[in-house]
């Protein structure tokens, strides 16, 4: 697997030392929905960017480059967590000569995983514009989970000169129309996220080690469960990145021969969510009921979902994993009935998306097409210093 660049370790707001207080560890406390995130309107595309949608950076010079940033947590791959420097900017984005705009088109801005996508843009904009001599002019825009908006949003980044667009496809193969507006026209293109068809031909892919993940909690679940047992998989089919994830795990199951699959929750859960994942976990539970060891999922959100299935049939002893990291599974697992999740890092996606989209701009970009940003696994000995992405 390609390794991701340092800078896409390093950013603000990754981790930081967690002030919350560990949730107790009954096995019946933890609660299994989200925090609710404030609705915003998806932006208008005309001729004028919307006022709501609109997040300038300011254009005035503060230090040049080379000036030590804060230093902040930050997630080494492989590692606990490290105190290390903020990365400074390089140099090389001083190149670009002219003024800039960027903008950011997110799947759903309420949603916690893209806001804080955005949250990292809009860091790394500020950061970028501190020491360059030209003025960065950012927006964020809203799908609003809506493939015509979608289209218009990148129709409009094309309109209003546009220099660089971090686009996060809202399906692989639904936003192809919207994808080929923006790598047909002169606009610097980035995926963020994940990949669509046919990102070969855009600028740069900015993802989390997906395969990676879905290794590595496969990985942390056999041995929690000391190589022997039997595990099921919840995945999903329309997800692009739940195959990546799956794929990893599958790869990994072949180095633990006294660990079986007895069973795959694929393709029942499109577009999957809590109550979803419940219905098809209690349907698995019906049919294998206490033959079920461990349970792998694609992301934290059916393993939520599991937990409740498990809870309302009252089965104990079964270990669920997961792959995010946001505050919910972070609360599951100081209850303990979450044993750990593969935590991704959206702010360091939007955070990357920015600093390669200046590269590209300013022609220093030495990076090869995708870059990976690593997970890191977050279990009960480490998740008291987490910060949940959408904490």
């Amino acid at each position: 697997m390609k390794k991701s660049r340092l800078f896409a370790l390093i950013l603000a707001m990754v981790l930081v030392v967690s002030s919350l207080a560990a949730c107790g560890g009954s096995d019946d406390g933890g609660s299994t929905t989200a925090a609710p995130a404030a609705e915003t309107e998806a932006p208008k595309a005309e001729t004028e960017a919307p006022a709501e949608d609109t997040t300038a950076a300011p254009a005035d010079t503060t230090e040049a480059a080379g000036t030590e940033a804060a230093e902040t947590k930050a997630a080494e791959a492989g590692t606990a967590f490290v105190d290390q420097a903020k990365m400074e900017m390089k140099a090389d984005l001083l190149g670009v000569g002219h003024d800039v705009k960027i903008a950011l088109i997110v799947k759903q801005r309420s949603e916690l995983f893209y806001a804080s996508i955005e949250s990292g843009f809009l860091t790394a904009v500020e950061e970028a514009q501190a020491m360059v001599d030209y003025n960065i002019e950012a927006q964020v825009l809203d799908d609003n989970s809506d493939l015509a908006k979608e289209l218009e949003n990148a129709q409009y980044t094309i309109d209003n000169g546009f220099d660089i667009v971090v686009f996060v496809a809202m399906d692989p193969k639904s936003s192809v129309p919207a994808f080929n507006l923006l790598v047909e026209s002169d606009v610097k293109t980035l995926i963020v996220d994940a990949p669509c068809d046919g990102s070969e031909k855009c600028d740069a892919v900015i993802v989390s080690a997906n395969e990676e993940a879905g290794r590595m909690q496969m990985e942390k679940l056999c041995e929690r469960l000391g190589g022997k047992g039997n595990v099921l998989i919840l995945t999903d089919s329309t997800n692009p990145n739940a195959a990546i994830r799956e794929q990893g795990a599958m790869a990994e199951l072949e180095n633990w021969p006294d660990v079986k699959l007895i069973a795959e929750g694929e393709g029942d859960i499109p577009n999957v969510n809590v109550d979803k994942a419940q219905q098809k976990m209690n349907e698995l539970y019906q049919v294998y009921g206490s033959e079920i060891n461990g349970i792998w999922t694609f992301s934290d959100t059916p393993a939520q979902g599991a937990i409740a299935a498990l809870q309302e049939s009252q089965s104990e002893g079964i270990v669920v994993t997961g792959i995010d990291g946001n505050a919910v599974a972070k609360q599951l697992i100081q209850g303990g009935q979450m044993y750990g999740t593969a935590a991704q890092f959206p702010n360091a996606l939007g955070y990357d998306g920015v600093v390669a989209g200046l590269e590209i701009l300013a022609g220093t970009y030495d990076q090869e097409q995708t870059i990976y940003v690593p997970v890191q696994w977050i279990d009960s000995s480490n998740v008291d210093e987490y910060a949940a992405f959408d904490q």
